[in-house]
């Protein structure tokens, strides 16, 4: 009975080794779309905002901007549009993915508005949005948040 054992440990040992030698595969190559204008590429067309936040400023207990994840279905990207309603403040944001790990951001100034570059993430894939607001004069920050959107 302990041969059995044995034979059974060298084979879950076996295994243990295929599965650590078939995850150290290369990097899946870039998307040619990752970190391109929407515009430019016509991803625009037919997007829709699949979410938006408040941007709101805790030293002043308000909402003082906007932001929205946007995303594609003809070109399965992801961007992030900002909007800044209060003068004196930077608005920005960062999108990023766990399919590749790319950051894109944007920053706008009160009154004003910017979009991040695209990050392609198909169908269910998870991005990450950041978003802040700071105070320019100061340099102090006044907000920010995080969230996952799969």
């Amino acid at each position: 009975m302990w041969k059995r054992k044995a034979v059974a440990g060298l084979v879950l040992a076996g295994g243990m080794v295929l599965a650590q030698t078939a995850g150290a595969q290369a990097a899946p190559a870039q998307h040619p779309l990752e970190g391109t204008d929407p515009l430019t590429t016509g991803c625009n067309v037919g997007a829709y905002v699949v979410k938006a936040w408040d941007i709101f400023n805790v030293v002043y207990g308000e909402v003082q901007g906007l932001a929205q994840l946007v995303y594609s279905p003809s070109c399965g990207t992801n961007w992030v549009n900002v909007y800044g309603f209060t003068a004196g403040n930077n608005y920005s944001v960062v999108i990023s993915n766990n399919y590749n790990g790319g950051g894109f951001d944007a920053s706008a100034g009160g009154g004003g508005s910017a979009a991040t570059l695209q990050t392609y993430a198909p169908g269910d894939t998870c991005v990450t949005v950041d978003w802040s607001v700071q105070d320019i004069a100061t340099g102090n920050g006044e907000g920010s948040g995080r969230s996952l959107i799969c």
